[in-house]
């Protein structure tokens, strides 16, 4: 099971220098290979979806699917961060911790459905809000209990699983994609956002049950445990993290469609999913790093920062020929999505400097996580929500896609200062305070 991966060590790249370098090296090796395996299958599966669906529909379904992740961030409330924090320090909490973990994402997969609903009967119009049952299934419950697999092995350090767990995760989607894709050309049909939703749930399923299957063989079964208060408010500060996260970089596709501007949510939707798949090899080296970042961190900021800076050596140069190729191949769009699309050449055009501003917030957003409170990270992630909500606001019933572009570079932009200055900040203090105590014992 989960024999996609198999590269040679010989080829890792260095990363550090100290005596955990090559455990780095492996482990980013392993997440970067997943993900570029990941992003192959993606793109087949956006490229199947696009073609089968067409801008409008499209738009439709990934407008809900927004609306649901915005949300969703809570069903689980942040237990698969805890599983990879418990178990990575201490092993022999790995029942109770997945036990509390699959407990909690299904209890909040029936509340966060419940609150997705009443959202939805608000804000989106009948014809669209009937696709929430069905994604909630699917990204809600099955989706979690699949990611809560992949950070189970990543907490045992087995990243080559975890990155299998989630290359295999989008091949599922590719699969049942085509399928709709064959059914369309053989029956010449236009399948609609909600008959896509009719079997989208199915790809998360069988990952879910494979996922499952596999952590329960190799670490033992989950151990069900009474839910404590400290448990719930540690998740709950992953929890707004990550819903800040999926607020500026999803909910604009949410106010689009409310707008009755499917076509426009399809045609930026198009771009930024290939932008988010430019972003994902960035992802994985700050995944893999993670640990590192909190080695680093407890000796102090600075040197927190100091392995950031490190990284930033690898991701800038790639985040710039990134944009590049983007901006560079962005007319090809329409002849791989279909003439619907025809519009998401200008938006890649806008939307390309992204990853290269994420890979700023990602440093700098992860130094703070590896050596202080989340909560402080946090705080600017809801900034950054908040002002993504008001730009959005301002500019989509303006100027429709190209305002939700705009909202998004200047949100991504203000994170990532926020974040460079508070580093900066909590340097400065804790040298300080390191200093004080010094001065007061030569005195």
């Amino acid at each position: 099971m989960f024999k996609f991966l198999q590269p040679s060590e010989t080829s890792l790249p260095t990363v550090t220098k100290d005596d955990t370098s090559l455990d780095l090296r492996r482990n980013s090796l392993w997440m970067i290979s997943g993900q570029g395996l990941a992003m192959a299958f993606q793109a087949v599966y956006f490229v199947f979806i696009g073609r089968a669906l067409g801008s409008r529909e499209y738009g439709a379904f990934v407008g809900v699917a927004s609306l649901v992740s915005v949300l969703g961030q809570f069903s689980s409330l942040g237990m698969e961060l805890i599983l990879i924090r418990d178990v990575s320090r201490d092993r022999s909490k790995f029942p109770t911790t997945w036990g509390l973990a699959l407990e909690i994402s299904t209890i909040g997969f029936f509340l966060i459905t419940a609150v997705a609903l009443v959202v939805a009967h608000f804000a989106l119009s009948p014809e669209v809000r009937i696709l929430v049952p069905l994604i909630s299934i699917s990204d809600l419950l099955f989706a979690k209990i699949a990611l809560l697999a992949s950070r189970a092995f990543q907490a045992f350090g087995d990243f080559r699983l975890s990155a299998n767990l989630t290359a295999l995760t989008n091949l599922a989607r590719a699969a049942v994609a085509g399928a709709l894709f064959v059914n369309a050309l053989r029956t010449r049909t236009h399948p609609t956002a909600y008959s896509w939703t009719q079997i989208y749930w199915i790809s998360s399923l069988v990952v879910a049950v494979i996922g499952f299957i596999a952590v329960t063989k190799k670490y033992g079964l989950p151990a069900w445990s009474r839910i404590t208060r400290k448990t719930l408010s540690d998740g709950f500060s992953f929890s707004v993290s990550s819903s800040s996260i999926s607020i500026y970089n999803d909910i604009d596709k949410t106010f689009l469609i409310s707008l009755g501007q499917e076509k426009a949510a399809g045609i930026y939707t198009a771009a930024y999913r290939i932008v988010d798949v430019a972003s994902t090899p960035i992802y994985g080296i700050y995944a893999a790093a993670f640990p590192q970042f909190f080695r680093e961190g407890a000796k102090s900021v600075r040197h927190a920062r100091d392995f950031s800076l490190k990284l930033l050596q690898k991701t800038v140069p790639y985040s710039v020929a990134a944009a590049l190729l983007m901006a560079g191949c962005s007319s090809l769009l329409p002849y791989v999505l279909g003439p619907s699309f025809v519009g998401s050449t200008s938006a890649l055009r806008w939307l390309c400097v992204l990853p290269l501003i994420r890979c700023f917030h990602y440093a700098a957003g992860t130094t703070i996580t590896g050596s202080v409170s989340q909560w402080y990270r946090t705080v600017q992630q809801l900034t950054a929500a908040a002002l993504n909500i008001a730009l959005n606001a301002l500019l989509i019933p303006k100027f429709s896609w190209q305002g939700a572009a705009l909202a998004s570079l200047l949100t991504d932009g203000a994170l990532a200062a926020m974040n460079w200055t508070s580093v900066a900040w909590l340097i400065l203090r804790q040298e300080k305070q390191v200093a004080v105590p010094a001065t007061t014992s030569v005195g």
